[in-house]
């Protein structure tokens, strides 16, 4: 009986200037095993992050996806065990559902025999993934860059140091109806500037680590200020965690979840944020 295992990260993609282009992993992960079985059952069992969010069956996001590259390579198990792990927290921009699609799409591979090339398998992850930026920064960890260029996915793999960060995610029911449309269409030149000229400084920022860089750079005109208004607290938590040491601090992704880098006292820049949010 064949048995395959994937493990990927979180993603942070939008990463300050970085709109639409810029993916950051992060530590936290989601596990999926599968083990064929001899009959032509189906057992889904969840753990961790979301465990009851989905149904445990067909319309469960890896079996969906297993479900699509079957179907894609017109070849398929008998029954299965799924067994996933999620320590990714759900709807808070970090890509947890994008992580079982493309652990589902990549399992489908291995254990119908690798019948796709790695590139084929990662194009076909990043179509039904949803989120591009998302699908290649787990599949690529570290520090990635993804682009479309005449409907061709281009990515890379960038240079990245070891970095702490403090990921904090409020609990707002109505974020996402009430950003929906606040980001206008235009902007002013001046601030498309300021993002190409902050994006080229933040990679090398990260790259080396220096993270008064990071935090000279980590700033978006473009986006940012048009959502965080909707973020209650906002600008206490900024406070309170430049207080507490953090170099940098931007939405990630859409918003309202944030992520603070800071070179130390992490568990002390998490309890500040999160205090500034309650009070």
């Amino acid at each position: 009986m064949r048995r395959v295992r994937v493990r990927l990260p979180a993603a942070v993609t939008d990463l300050g200037p970085g709109l639409n282009s810029l993916g950051l992993a992060l530590s936290l992960y989601t596990t999926v095993e599968i083990t064929e079985r001899a009959d032509d059952a189906l057992h889904v069992e969840t753990a961790g992050e979301g465990a009851g969010l989905y149904s445990v069956g067909l319309r469960h996001p890896v079996v969906r996806a297993l479900i699509r590259m079957f179907q894609q390579a017109e070849s398929a198990t008998a029954g299965l065990n799924i067994r996933i792990d999620n320590q990714i927290p759900h709807q808070s921009g970090l890509g947890a559902e994008t992580a079982l699609l493309v652990a589902g799409v990549i399992a489908a591979n291995n254990l119908i025999g690798k019948p796709f090339p790695r590139k084929q398998v990662w194009d076909f992850a990043a179509q039904i993934g949803g989120h591009s930026g998302q699908v290649m920064t787990a599949l690529l960890g570290g520090l990635t860059t993804t682009t479309r260029i005449a409907d061709e996915l281009i990515y890379r793999s960038l240079p990245v140091t070891g970095l702490r960060a403090v990921v904090v995610l409020p609990e707002l029911d109505t974020y996402a109806d009430e950003v929906r449309g606040v980001v206008p269409e235009r902007v002013l030149l001046s601030d498309a500037l300021t993002t190409l000229s902050h994006l080229p400084l933040l990679i090398e920022a990260l790259r080396t680590g220096d993270l008064t860089l990071l935090g000279q750079t980590l700033t978006d005109p473009l986006i940012v200020p048009f959502r965080t208004p909707y973020i209650p607290g906002y600008d206490a938590v900024i406070t309170a965690a430049q207080s507490a040491g953090a170099s940098g601090v931007t939405l990630v992704g859409a918003g309202p979840t944030l992520i603070a880098f800071s070179a130390e006292d992490h568990h002390k820049l998490a309890a500040a944020m999160k205090s500034a949010f309650t009070d």
